[in-house]
């Protein structure tokens, strides 16, 4: 099997996944994915046949979605297969495989450490949601939030994380992947990681960083000191002059609260490290004077502000 028919199996059983979960809100993406390519469709249908029970389900499948869910116009104008495909496929992990893959959830501001069964390790930052399969242990798909990987190296059987349309295969690696959105950052600090294996591959080494701002942009490579990169599951900040913006990205995720960077963002002259144990109150209160800034209650969560000077 090629990588692009590996990419297209493992995308297709990525919305899979997501489709059978009541809160899923993601129609209008997936609706995009089935109709932007014949073989999308087929392979959700070749996955049924793998399932050796897809045939008998997909015959007796109903072409509506529940009451429950929203319609879409793709439902009337596409086709009943399509639909009768999905109402299928919503009930795979549950009913085709002995151990069903695990959707794993944090609260904002909760960090979890995951001892995976190949004996690799995971770090979620809070608010992120990952999904892992007992038939596929060397492979984990990050829908959102912040994750370090510190993954078991084993050349047969590379680590595969899946983030949206994107493919990162390790090579003996620790490394942080971050999804926000259709955003993605990935930033290696140890061994390497591959970038979309094919032609358009790029490979990134220790200290190596890598941004995709969204969906058809073209991705950034750049640097970072690699003892900094995933330090928050240390429970710790480090940063080499940093922008507002960044900063109010990394606490909101590990306080759990959010944290916004006044109009006008500017790069911060700090250099040194950040410790977020305590409340979000008290991790604040030790942040604002190393960062020169202050942190002025907004709503629910807090605007940093330069320390001199009206909050804009």
């Amino acid at each position: 099997m090629s990588a692009s028919d590996l990419e297209l199996r493992e995308a297709a059983r990525a919305w899979a996944i997501r489709v059978q979960e009541p809160a899923f809100d993601g129609w209008d993406g997936f609706t995009l994915w089935l109709e932007s390519n014949p073989s999308h469709l087929e392979a959700y249908e070749l996955a049924l046949d793998d399932a050796a029970w897809g045939g008998e389900m997909l015959a007796s499948a109903p072409a509506t979605v529940p009451e429950s869910q929203p319609r879409r116009q793709w439902w009337l104008a596409g086709s009943a297969a399509a639909a009768a495909a999905v109402a299928v496929v919503g009930g795979w992990a549950m009913l085709d495989r002995d151990a069903p893959a695990q959707r794993i959830v944090t609260a904002p501001g909760e960090h979890r450490i995951l001892d995976l069964a190949d004996g690799s390790k995971l770090a979620l930052n809070g608010a992120t949601r990952v999904t892992i399969d007992s038939d596929t242990p060397r492979q984990v798909i990050l829908e959102q939030g912040e994750a370090r990987f510190e993954v078991r190296h084993d050349a047969r059987d590379p680590f595969v994380v899946l983030s949206g349309g994107t493919r990162l295969v390790d090579a003996g690696t620790v490394f942080n992947v971050v999804r926000d959105g259709d955003a993605l950052e990935v930033a290696v600090a140890e061994g390497s990681v591959i970038y979309q294996p094919g032609a358009d591959a790029v490979t990134l080494k220790p200290g190596d960083t890598l941004q995709l701002p969204g969906k058809g942009a073209r991705p950034v490579v750049g640097k970072a000191s690699p003892q900094a990169i995933g330090s928050w599951a240390s429970g710790e900040l480090q940063y080499d002059k940093p922008s507002a913006e960044q900063v109010a990205r990394d606490l909101t995720r590990s306080i759990g609260r959010p944290v916004r960077a006044a109009e006008g963002a500017r790069r911060l002259r700090f250099t040194g490290t950040l410790l977020l144990g305590g409340k979000p109150e008290e991790v604040l209160a030790r942040a604002g004077p190393l960062l020169g800034v202050r942190f002025v209650p907004d709503g629910e969560g807090w605007t940093m502000s330069p320390a001199h000077g009206p909050p804009r």
